[in-house]
């Protein structure tokens, strides 16, 4: 009986112990995928931001963006979202819905230039929110390189639509 016991115990120590190394090496890769990815979207963002300037659709002060959060603790695993905030002027509140527009305009010539590889066709970036905060416009910015993050964007679709 004693034997039996030791050797019960000695099985969930085991699986325990796999459970928890199994745990530190998926989250290793886990995030070495998102830093990679949220340096991809950085340079897709600061791109966009460069161009919307030169389109005179922001000016230099508006774009001072703070550094990057990512969106996928919220949502789960996988999900390569990430949120920038940037002081805003007077009127950008009304002009949310052109401000949208042309941020997914701006990071699809961006991937479409640099020729960046999505899981669905078209952009591999794509402006999944937009909202005024505190005086800060914040954009959440979506990384199309997998399925849990169109997942993610079929799931906040599914959310608007039900607040209408």
């Amino acid at each position: 009986m004693a034997l039996t016991v030791e050797i019960i115990i000695g099985i969930v120590i085991a699986l325990i112990i796999y459970e928890m190394i199994h745990h530190m090496i998926v989250q290793r890769a886990t995030r070495m995928v998102r830093y990679s990815a949220q340096n991809e979207t950085d340079v897709a963002f600061k791109a966009a931001l460069q161009r919307l300037v030169n389109e005179d659709v922001l000016t230099e002060e508006e774009c001072q963006i703070s550094s990057a959060e990512t969106v996928a603790d919220v949502w789960g695993r996988g999900v390569m979202a990430f949120e920038y905030a940037m002081p805003i002027g007077m009127d950008v509140e009304r002009r949310l819905p052109e401000l949208e527009q042309a941020f997914n305009d701006a990071l699809a010539s961006f991937s479409a230039d640099h020729q960046i590889k999505s899981v669905v066709t078209g952009s591999a970036f794509v402006v999944s929110d937009i909202w005024v905060y505190e005086d800060r416009l914040h954009i959440d910015v979506a990384y199309l390189m997998n399925e849990s993050t169109v997942e993610y964007l079929k799931d906040l679709k599914k959310l608007g639509d039900s607040d209408h």
